[in-house]
């Protein structure tokens, strides 16, 4: 009788230490899903969306031609056009000093 009651516990917590593994591991899960969400106006969450080196160029060059006037904003979109974003950025820097 005494090994059926040790096995028995012996059972017990392990099923005990892999239910702890199993949610630690779903809270590290919701935590990383939970901080790159935020909540919108309307109280829905919404996902962020990884900043990438083209949303950051993007937004610089929209940050920079939105400031020059139409001339020179026709300039720095036909560099885009031909050289590509980082040629208007500097191009966009240079006339804007």
């Amino acid at each position: 009788m005494p090994r059926k009651s040790s096995a028995r516990r012996a059972r017990a917590m392990r099923d005990i230490d892999q239910g702890l593994r199993m949610l630690s591991s779903g809270l590290r899960r919701l935590a990383r899903d939970v901080s790159t969400m935020r909540v919108a106006g309307n109280g829905r969450a919404v996902r962020r969306r990884p900043v990438t080196r083209a949303l950051k160029l993007q937004g610089r060059y929209m940050g920079l031609i939105r400031t020059l006037p139409l001339r020179l904003k026709m300039q720095v979109k036909a560099i885009r056009a031909k050289q590509g974003v980082e040629q208007a950025i500097r191009k966009a820097r240079a006339l804007k000093d």
